[in-house]
């Protein structure tokens, strides 16, 4: 209850950046934009460690850490109240058995649908071939989003607003091409 009326009072435009990893993202994003709050959530203890360290280092005031997995609280942000939410190289779960642990399942976005400002955005990067087709699938079947890809050039460069993280130097030196979605709310569901 804390947490929603916290989000409910915030002046400042919220990005949710879930599964952080380093923070290198998150981080370099809250340096550049100090007038945006940013709320973080990684399950995991060592992603929590490295990000915080990174944040007292930089002295930022304007990020929220979620040190749990996302889906425990996201039905707690009050609707149209996050403006962006960042999705980084997502764990693909390739096998067909696991795909049910994906994070990006048609449940999830509409809850996110639900959480995003209008023309809210979500950007999904992932170096995946499965996990690529994933994505689109899911969304491509959701009529709440607008894939916003005009050209073969928009969803193969890394967005202004995204900072280069060990995961994506990690798959370039792997000769993984890293495939960068960005989604737009759009009314109604």
């Amino acid at each position: 209850n804390d947490f929603r009326e916290f989000l409910l009072k915030s002046e400042s435009q919220i990005v949710l950046e879930i599964g952080f990893g380093d923070g290198d993202n998150l981080v370099n994003s809250a340096i550049k934009n100090e007038n945006l709050l940013y709320i973080g959530a990684d399950p995991f203890l060592n992603a929590n460690v490295r990000c915080i360290k990174k944040l007292l280092k930089n002295n930022l005031k304007n990020v929220k850490i979620w040190p749990d997995d996302i889906r425990k609280i996201i039905t707690y942000f009050p609707f149209n109240s996050i403006s962006s939410v960042k999705i980084l190289f997502p764990d693909p779960w390739p096998k067909l058995k696991h795909r049910n642990r994906r994070l990006i399942q048609k449940e999830f976005i509409n809850t996110l649908h639900n959480i995003l400002c209008p023309n809210g955005t979500i950007t999904i990067a992932t170096d995946h071939k499965i996990m690529k087709s994933w994505i689109l699938e899911i969304f491509q079947k959701n009529i709440g989003y607008v894939w916003k890809a005009e050209t073969q050039k928009d969803w193969q460069t890394r967005p202004d607003d995204c900072f280069e993280t060990k995961y994506q130097k990690k798959s370039l030196i792997e000769n993984r091409i890293p495939s960068w979605f960005l989604f737009e709310k759009k009314q109604p569901l």
